[in-house]
């Protein structure tokens, strides 16, 4: 009797036998293992999400471009080719990207990195300027050197406080991996320990587990959304300064010679806004797509390409005084291969590009293209300042620039850009550069030859 009544009361009250009361002891171990584990977690997340590496190189980035676009003005001043008004705006827009930097967690982040000496200097720099500013005009042609040359030099500040955030952020984020790799070994440890509290408790942690891991996952993608984002506006400024720079030295020709250029003369000019303009527009297009397609939203679209013909209309996209260092060697290239020609076109005026950017004025630049076994290769090679050996390794990354960069604008997105257009066409970029000598880039992609369509649409013929 006492028996049966002791297994009732087991059986009303279950938290009183001895398997459950060891799988809830088993459970309240492991759960607040799995506390401490999880909180150091979130206090190991917390360092990387707090310290904003990535804020630091796209506002130091804001900041160069800002001051580049500063001394620029001011030269324009001088000649008379832009207002007080202009001049003044580009001021306060620099003013503005510095302000960031003095206050709120940047502050922190600045002085981490060792920069508030700096920044504080270039604040005392920006300000000498104000007064002389306000009433400024294209005669003082002292007061505008002087500000052209201050701007210039916080470009050159700017540029290094960026390379030093990134450098300091992949510091900061190999600590941190490190940190959530032990961490995630210690709760697999701690989840095969719970075999022992039984059934129950196994599905518990099997269930946390799947839930932590989908957390950890929809962070990973909230991060990446997040660098995309701010990475938008320094990509779309980089990859559309060639054709706005064919749209205003045509604009400026037309203003200059008015009635006196002919008709074909004026055609031309047109159509180069025209060309232009519609590159613009692919540009966003294909930007926009890139980003999607980094994330998987899209499809890569192949389609047949005409090589010759990118490769020529790249080179004459180029600026006027450019275009006679250029020589072209395309006898060996297939004419037409299949591949995604706005991405494609990208690619070849970015290294084109970048190749007149770093190579003296009078330096010829070469552009080859030829089949070797299954792939396609398309090189551009300068004489330009080259890359040191010890950061060659280091090119495709986003927002690194070589230190013989130093004094050329750029914000180091260029490459990477490249190389990610190449992943999509299965290919890759390889660099061949010595100091001082230049430098040869050369796309490397699959050669599949050009799809014949299978049907003709009624009355095409």
């Amino acid at each position: 009797m006492a028996t049966q009544v002791a297994q009732r009361a087991m059986t009303l009250r279950p938290w009183l036998s001895r398997p459950f009361l060891a799988s809830a002891l088993a459970l309240t171990v492991l759960f607040v293992l799995l506390l401490t584990a999880v909180t150091r977690l979130a206090v190991n997340e917390n360092r990387l999400a707090g310290e904003p590496a990535e804020g630091v190189i796209w506002f130091s980035s804001q900041g160069q471009y800002e001051a580049m676009r500063l001394a620029d003005t001011a030269l324009l001043f001088e000649l008379g080719r832009v207002s007080h008004d202009e001049l003044v705006l580009r001021y306060d827009l620099l003013d503005s990207r510095i302000t960031l930097f003095e206050e709120g967690q940047m502050t922190r982040r600045v002085e981490a990195i060792g920069f508030e000496d700096e920044i504080a200097s270039l604040r005392t720099q920006l300000e000498a300027h104000r007064v002389p500013l306000a009433t400024m005009v294209p005669e003082d042609e002292a007061a505008i050197a002087a500000l052209h040359d201050t701007a210039a030099a916080m470009a050159l500040t700017m540029r290094d406080l960026a390379n030093a955030g990134m450098l300091d952020g992949r510091e900061r984020q190999s600590t941190v991996r490190d940190g959530r790799r032990q961490i995630l070994f210690e709760i697999l440890a701690f989840l095969l320990a719970t075999l022992v509290a039984g059934v129950i408790v196994a599905i518990i942690v099997v269930r946390g587990h799947r839930g932590m891991a989908r957390a950890e996952a929809a962070l990973s993608h909230e991060r990446e959304v997040s660098r995309l984002h701010r990475a938008f506006t320094s990509v779309v400024s980089h990859q559309f300064r060639t054709p706005l720079s064919i749209i205003d030295a045509s604009s400026q020709r037309m203003l200059r010679r008015g009635a006196a250029m002919s008709a074909e003369e004026l055609t031309n000019r047109v159509t180069k806004i025209r060309n232009a303009c519609q590159r613009l527009t692919r540009l966003m297009e294909s930007t926009l797509n890139a980003a999607r397609l980094e994330q998987g939203e899209i499809s890569f679209n192949a389609r047949p390409c005409n090589l010759h013909q990118l490769i020529v209309s790249v080179c004459e996209n180029q600026p006027e005084e450019d275009q006679g260092r250029i020589r072209r060697s395309l006898e060996a290239l297939p004419e037409v291969a299949m591949a995604d020609t706005t991405l494609l076109e990208q690619a070849v005026q970015n290294l084109l590009s970048n190749a007149l950017k770093y190579s003296p004025e009078n330096s010829a630049v070469s552009v080859r293209g030829w089949r070797q076994g299954g792939d396609i290769h398309i090189s551009v090679e300068d004489h330009g300042v080259g890359i040191p050996e010890d950061e060659v390794g280091f090119v495709s990354e986003r927002f690194f620039r070589a230190r013989t960069a130093e004094g050329i604008p750029g914000t180091g997105i260029g490459l990477n850009f490249v190389s990610q257009i190449m992943e999509l066409h299965g290919g890759r970029v390889d660099v061949q550069s010595s100091e001082g000598k230049g430098s040869t880039f050369t796309l490397v992609f699959p050669f599949r030859a050009a799809e014949a369509p299978r049907f003709v649409q009624a009355g095409a013929a």
